[in-house]
C-alpha cells in the first residue's frame, strides 16, 4: 500500500505510561520531526505523566487521557474517540500496541495507521505493520521499528530527552530548604520503588548501604517514593539506624529536579531509573526480573547490578515461584558498595 508522505501536516503518537517507556519513545519522536517539519505533532499520553513532556521540542501539543475512574465508562470513551476524530490526523502511531492503543488508532480515522501487528486485532486496527524485533531490541528500538515503514531510517545517536520545568526546580529547592535539606557535601538518592514486589532489592540492605554511604562515603542520603512505598522507606530507616529525610508526595517534576541535585541515584529497575538517565544523573541499577539489555537507562554514567542468573530469568513478573528468595534477594551488598565506589571515583 502506497501512501502520500509528502502532505503530511498532522500526527499523533500515542504512549499513555508509563515513565521509562514515555521516556524511550523521545527518538520516535525526534525522527518524526526531522522526517516531517513542517507536521504539527500531537502526543497522546495518560495525565499523571504530563510532567515528563515539558518544553519537549518534538511535539507540538498533549493531549491528555485522563486516568480511569469511576464514571469513565463508555460515555468518555466516545466522547474521547470524537475528540481524536475532529483532530483530523494524517498518521497516527501507536507505541503502546495494547487493546485500547490499538482500537483508538482505528477509530481515530486517520489514513495512515502504524504500529506493531503482535496480535490480530492489531493487524486489523494498523495499515502500517512494524517488523518484528529482534528478542534483545532495547525498548526505544522497538518503539521505533514503528516508524520504520514510513523511510525514516535509524539515527546515528538516538535523542532522549527530559526537561525540568523551572516551577518544579523551585518548588523542590524550598521543600529542601524548609526541611534542612541543603547540603555541603554528595547528596545521594536511593529510590527503593518498583512496579512489582520481585524488582525491589531488599529493605534491609538498602538500609544498610544508607548507613555506609553516611558513615564511610560522608554522603547525605535522601530517600524517595511514591505514597506506595511509604512502608519499604520506614524499613530503609529502621535498616539504617538514622532518621533518614524522605519524601513520598513528589511530583514527577519536582522528583527531576531532585534527582538534578543529587550526584548519585541508587535504585531498582523503574521509572526514576530513566529519568536519570534521561537527565544525565550518575546511577547504580539494580535489576532481577526484567532483562537489562531491553531496559538498561540510557544517557547517564551508569552502573548496572544483577544477580547470578537463575533458570527463570528474566521473567513475565507476573508471579515469583521463589518468594523470599527471588533474583533481587542475590544482589549482593558488596557489589553495590564497589559499584557505588567506582562511580564517586569517576565523578
Amino acid at each position: 500500500m502506497k501512501f502520500d508522505l509528502d502532505s503530511i501536516k498532522k500526527i499523533l503518537v500515542i504512549r499513555y505510561r508509563s515513565i521509562g517507556d514515555i521516556l524511550l519513545s523521545n527518538p520516535t519522536l525526534a525522527a518524526l520531526r526531522h522526517r516531517f517539519p513542517g507536521a504539527s505533532i500531537h502526543f497522546l499520553v495518560d495525565d499523571i505523566f504530563v510532567e515528563i513532556l515539558a518544553n519537549n521540542p518534538n511535539m507540538d501539543k498533549i493531549v491528555i487521557n485522563p486516568r480511569r475512574s469511576k464514571g469513565m465508562g463508555l460515555k468518555h470513551e466516545i466522547t474521547r474517540i470524537r475528540e481524536l476524530r475532529k483532530g483530523k490526523y494524517d498518521i497516527v502511531v501507536d507505541l503502546q500496541t495494547g487493546p485500547r492503543g490499538a482500537f483508538t488508532t482505528a477509530l481515530t480515522g486517520a489514513p495512515i495507521r502504524a504500529g506493531h501487528p503482535f496480535r490480530l486485532r492489531n493487524r486489523l486496527c494498523y495499515n502500517l505493520h512494524a517488523e518484528s524485533p529482534d528478542p534483545l531490541d532495547h525498548s526505544w528500538r522497538v518503539q521505533f521499528l514503528t516508524i520504520r515503514p514510513l523511510g525514516i531510517e535509524w539515527p546515528e545517536t538516538p535523542e532522549f530527552f527530559l526537561d525540568i520545568p523551572e516551577d518544579k526546580s523551585e518548588s523542590m529547592k524550598r521543600r529542601l530548604e524548609d526541611a534542612g535539606l541543603m547540603f555541603d557535601r554528595p547528596t545521594v538518592t536511593l529510590h527503593p520503588g518498583a512496579r512489582v514486589d520481585t524488582k525491589r532489592w531488599p529493605s534491609a540492605r538498602m538500609g544498610i548501604l544508607a548507613r555506609w554511604l553516611v558513615d564511610e562515603m560522608g554522603a547525605a542520603v535522601i530517600l524517595a517514593g511514591s505514597e506506595a512505598d511509604v512502608q519499604e522507606i520506614h524499613s530503609i530507616r529502621k535498616a539504617s539506624g538514622y532518621a533518614l529525610p524522605y519524601f513520598t508526595d513528589l511530583s514527577l517534576g519536582e522528583l527531576g529536579a531532585l534527582l538534578v541535585r543529587s550526584s548519585l541515584l541508587v535504585c531498582n529497575d523503574s521509572g526514576p531509573m530513566h529519568m536519570a538517565g534521561a537527565l544525565g544523573v550518575p546511577l547504580v541499577a539494580l535489576f532481577g526480573p526484567s532483562d537489562p539489555s531491553i531496559w538498561a537507562p540510557v544517557g547517564a554514567d551508569k552502573i548496572i547490578i544483577t544477580p547470578d542468573p537463575m533458570e527463570c530469568m528474566p521473567c513475565d513478573q507476573k508471579g515469583c515461584p521463589h518468594k523470599g528468595d527471588h533474583c533481587m534477594t542475590r544482589i549482593d551488598i558488596k557489589e553495590v558498595k564497589d559499584a557505588v565506589k567506582r562511580l564517586w571515583g569517576r565523578a
